[in-house]
């Protein structure tokens, strides 16, 4: 399966967190050194408090750009589960930026053969039950199966129907697009009673590999359409950023 992170494609978001991080950082230190220097003691304290504000903010943003983030994570761990289970014919683009409804909680296209699939990602611990489109917690106890205060499967469906909308205004026509809430982590254990919609974990991602069939349900030219304006948007989104058309192999 091919992979493709429109984010390491155009990383101006990243450079310019590191730039506005070393800035901060510089101003910090050029703020203690003329407190240090400064034989008033008013201008010193001043620069010291600034001295503090800019070695803080630029300390969080410079973690904040280097450290990975917990949807990194997730999308990465998603990645390497569906990775095992398609082969090349299909494609996975992770965290794609879109201008539709929820954007941030579209964690994934797959295309391929048997049709799109829209991805959005549930890192929840505990054991769930869904059927149809309600979803339950195990309270355990007295409380048993509990509603849970978030439906995934309608965040799912709304995704879905962002991405075919989008699509439409693109000119690319209908396309065959499904939703599909992932449980990448295996902290979560996801009882399925005969759900409306596709569900994929760590645990059943070969039989849903499989429940997609071999049929040929999207033409390859469309496919590629979708995915040109998939990285299209991607680019448009990333301001400033060159053009890099890389896949990278999972």
């Amino acid at each position: 399966m091919r992979v493709i992170r429109p984010a390491a494609l155009y990383p101006g978001a990243r450079r310019r967190q590191l730039l506005l991080a070393v800035t901060m950082l510089a101003a910090g230190f050029l703020a203690a050194q003329l407190a240090l220097m400064s034989p008033v003691a008013a201008v010193s304290g001043t620069m010291a408090g600034a001295a503090a504000i800019g070695l803080g903010v630029g300390v969080a943003w410079l973690v904040r750009a280097v450290r990975p983030t917990r949807a990194r994570r997730l999308t990465e761990r998603l990645a390497a589960i569906l990775g095992r289970t398609f082969d090349d014919a299909y494609t996975l683009v992770l965290a794609p930026r879109l201008p539709i409804r929820d954007a941030a909680q579209l964690d994934g296209i797959l295309i391929g053969p048997g049709g799109v699939r829209v991805l959005t990602i549930r890192d929840w611990e505990g054991r769930y039950r869904v059927r149809g489109r309600v979803w339950e917690f195990d309270a355990r106890g007295r409380r048993g199966w509990i509603r849970c205060r978030t439906n995934p499967s309608f965040d799912a469906v709304g995704l879905a129907s962002g991405v075919a909308r989008w699509a439409v205004e693109r000119g690319i026509g209908e396309l065959p697009i499904r939703p599909v809430i992932a449980f990448p982590d295996a902290s979560a254990h996801v009882v399925l009673e005969e759900p409306a919609d596709e569900i994929v974990t760590g645990a059943n991602a070969p039989w849903w590999a499989n429940s997609i069939g071999r049929v040929r349900r999207l033409d390859p030219a469309d496919g590629a359409r979708l995915l040109e304006a998939i990285l299209d948007a991607a680019e448009h989104a990333a301001t400033n950023s060159p053009r890099r058309r890389v896949t990278e192999t999972a």
